[in-house]
């Protein structure tokens, strides 16, 4: 298991998604910069955060409770689970949920194309749309169309020793 990076002891850490302003001292920490190395591609911690809370307004913050056994345990368990909500399709009058893959199984299935793989969904993909392997034609698309809870990615690193088992505040503003 990998050894838990050292930080500076805070009752509450503030989630910063630009690594240049985050030290380990200030109990800023790096979000996106330690989510992208740990999963190898990009993370959107504004995506994410609106995953957890869709109207969120701006200047605003969001806590995540991870400090307690039952907040943290109750958040891996949602980002293990093999059912994830695509959302409500109105055609139909009921949910879209995709089964047998994992909210991050799925986020890193969705990829950005290059020079050797051309886009196969539009900008602007219906909500309900299965994104499994979808390849967009920049990030800021691909992010839009799905990223993964904040809450959940971070139990996911405090799992994986990337963090301390904390409470993390998230300032959303544009």
């Amino acid at each position: 298991m990998p050894r838990e990076p050292e930080y500076t002891s805070f009752s509450i850490y503030m989630l910063e998604p630009h690594a240049d302003h985050a030290t380990a001292e200030n109990g800023y920490i790096p979000i996106e910069a330690i989510a992208e190395r740990v999963y190898g591609k990009p993370y959107s911690s504004l995506r994410g955060c609106q995953w957890d809370d869709e109207h969120i307004g701006n200047d605003s913050v969001k806590l995540y409770e991870l400090a307690s056994d039952g907040d943290y345990e109750e958040a891996l368990e949602q980002f293990d689970d093999a059912e994830l909500y695509l959302g409500w399709d109105s055609r139909i009058g009921e949910s879209v949920v995709k089964t047998g893959m994992t909210e991050l199984d799925y986020w890193l299935s969705i990829r950005v194309a290059d020079e050797h793989t051309p886009a196969t969904v539009e900008a602007n993909p219906p909500e309900t749309q299965d994104l499994e392997n979808a390849v967009f034609e920049s990030r800021f698309f691909a992010d839009r169309a799905f990223s993964p809870s904040l809450k959940r990615i971070l139990a996911d690193l405090i799992r994986r020793g990337e963090l301390p088992r904390s409470d993390y505040l998230f300032r959303h503003w544009w």
